[in-house]
C-alpha cells in the first residue's frame, strides 16, 4: 500500500435523524474521498486514477511514483541467486517469467476449493485485497482472505490497538468493518477483477449473526468460500464459540444450510481441547479448518502502570506463535479427514513447509505482510523453488510428510484430549 502521511482527524457531523448504520456509511464515504485526494497527492496520481485504480498513461509519474515503480521492477527473489521480476501493480507479468511457472503447486484447500497454489493471506492483515493489488499481482496467490466481516458495521476497539512484542505483535482491532452489506456492495465488483479467489472471513456473536453475514454475501462476485471466525464470545454465555464443540458445530450446521460454497472453520487455540472442536466441526459439515487464530496476550506499560492496549488484552500473532500453530496443525491433521490451512507466524517458504509437512494443505501469510508486503509472493516463489530443487512431481507430495504412517491413539503427555 502507498505510504500516506498522518492526517488530522476530521470530525464529521452525525445526522441524528438517520440510523447508526446510515451515519457510519456516510462517514466512511467522506473518509474514502479524503483518502483518494491524499493518495493522488502522495504518489502523483490523478484523482481519477486514484479513485478507479486504472492507470493514466498520459500523466508524468511523480518522484515517489518513479521510486515505487523501480522497487517493483527489482522484484523479489526465489533464492540467493535467482531473481524473479515482480509484476507491476497495474500489469501482470508474462507467466513464463514467474518462479511458479510450470511447477505443480495446486492443492485442495477445502472440499470444493481447488487453488492454483497453497499460499493464502490471513484475515485482518491484507485488508480487502484491493489495497495490496497496488503493489503486486494478487492473482498469483492461491486465494486471499478478507478482513473480518460482521452483520452490522463496527467501529472497533479503543486505542491503542497494536503493540509490538518479541517476534510478533499484539492486536486488538475489534473487528472494525463497514458491515456485510457495505463489504459486498463496495468490494464485490473489485474482487471480481482481481483474478484471485476471495475467502470471506465471517465473525459474529451468535448463530444468527453468522447466518446473516453469509446470506448477505451470497452471490457477491469473487467470493469462493467462507472462513468462520469462531473466536468471538457467545453473547448469552460469554464463552468463546470456538471453545465449545457443540456451539461451534451449531454455527457450522447453520451456515452450511445457507450456502453451497465451502465453509472453513478457523480454530482458536484458547479451546481446552482443539481437536475435539475440530472433530465436531468436521462432523457438522465443515469443508476445511484453519489452524490457528491468534493467542491471547498482554503487554504492560511500566511507566503508566497499565496495559498498553485499549482493551487490555489482544491477539498475539507472528513467529512467536508458529511452534504452537504447527503443533496444533499436526494434532488436528491426525484426527480429521478434511483439509487444514496452517496459519501462525509464516514468514518464509521454510515456515510454510513446516505446516505442509505437519498436515496442512495450504498456509496463510499474515503478520509478515506488515514488515514486507511482498512476503506472500516470496513464500510462493520459495515453495516453487523447493519443488524444483527436490525433483518433486507436485507440492502435494510433501503434505503430511511428517505425520505417522498409521493413525495412533498415543498423544503427547501435555495434550488435552
Amino acid at each position: 500500500m502507498p505510504w500516506r502521511r498522518p492526517r488530522k482527524p476530521v470530525e464529521r457531523a452525525v445526522n441524528v435523524s438517520r440510523s447508526v448504520e446510515e451515519s457510519l456509511e456516510e462517514i466512511a464515504r467522506g473518509d474514502e474521498d479524503d483518502d483518494t485526494v491524499e493518495l493522488a497527492d502522495v504518489d502523483g496520481a490523478s484523482i481519477t486514477e486514484a479513485a478507479t485504480g486504472e492507470p493514466d498513461d498520459g500523466r508524468t509519474p511523480s518522484e515517489l511514483g518513479a521510486k515505487l515503480n523501480a522497487a517493483m521492477s527489482a522484484g523479489s527473489s526465489v533464492g540467493p541467486s535467482k531473481p524473479a521480476p515482480a509484476p507491476s501493480a497495474t500489469q501482470a507479468a508474462d507467466p513464463s517469467t514467474l518462479a511458479e511457472f510450470s511447477v505443480d503447486l495446486e492443492v485442495d484447500a477445502a472440499r470444493g476449493l481447488r487453488l492454483r497454489n497453497p499460499v493464502l493471506t490471513a484475515s485482518g492483515t491484507f485488508g480487502q485485497g484491493v489495497e495490496y493489488a497496488e503493489l503486486f499481482d494478487v492473482a498469483r496467490l492461491g486465494a486471499i482472505v478478507n478482513k473480518g466481516t460482521t452483520k452490522d458495521p463496527r467501529l472497533g476497539n479503543p486505542q491503542y490497538r497494536i503493540a509490538e512484542t518479541p517476534s510478533g505483535i499484539l492486536n486488538s482491532i475489534g473487528l472494525e468493518n463497514p458491515g456485510a452489506a457495505a463489504v459486498s456492495r463496495t468490494y464485490g465488483p473489485k474482487w471480481e477483477k482481481l483474478g484471485c479467489p476471495v475467502i470471506v472471513n465471517v465473525a459474529g456473536y451468535s448463530v444468527d449473526d453468522y447466518v446473516a453475514v453469509v446470506r448477505e454475501m451470497e452471490g457477491t462476485p469473487g467470493v469462493a468460500a467462507y472462513e468462520l471466525n469462531i473466536s468471538c464470545p457467545n453473547v448469552a454465555g460469554g464463552m468463546l464459540i470456538g471453545c465449545d464443540p457443540m456451539l461451534a458445530a451449531d454455527v457450522v450446521r447453520a451456515v452450511k444450510g445457507e450456502t453451497a460454497l465451502p465453509v472453513i472453520v478457523k480454530l482458536t487455540p484458547s479451546a481446552p481441547d482443539v481437536v475435539a472442536v475440530a472433530l465436531a466441526c468436521e462432523e457438522a459439515g465443515a469443508d476445511a479448518l484453519t489452524a490457528i487464530n491468534t493467542i491471547l496476550g498482554m503487554r504492560i506499560d511500566s511507566r503508566k502502570r497499565r496495559p498498553i492496549l485499549g482493551m487490555g488484552s489482544g491477539g498475539l500473532s507472528g513467529p512467536a506463535i508458529r511452534p504452537i500453530a504447527v503443533h496444533i496443525t499436526y494434532q488436528v491433521a491426525r484426527a480429521v479427514r478434511i483439509p487444514i490451512i496452517g496459519a501462525g507466524g509464516v514468514t518464509s517458504a521454510e515456515d510454510a513447509l513446516e505446516f505442509l509437512m505437519a498436515g496442512a494443505s495450504a498456509v496463510q501469510v499474515g503478520t509478515a505482510t506488515f514488515a514486507d508486503p511482498l512476503a506472500p509472493i516470496k513464500v510462493l516463489e520459495g515453495l516453487a523453488a523447493y519443488v524444483r530443487e527436490h525433483g518433486l512431481a507436485s507440492i502435494r507430495d510433501i503434505i503430511g510428510a511428517a505425520l505417522p504412517a498409521e493413525p495412533s491413539d498415543t498423544y503427547a503427555e501435555d495434550e488435552p484430549h
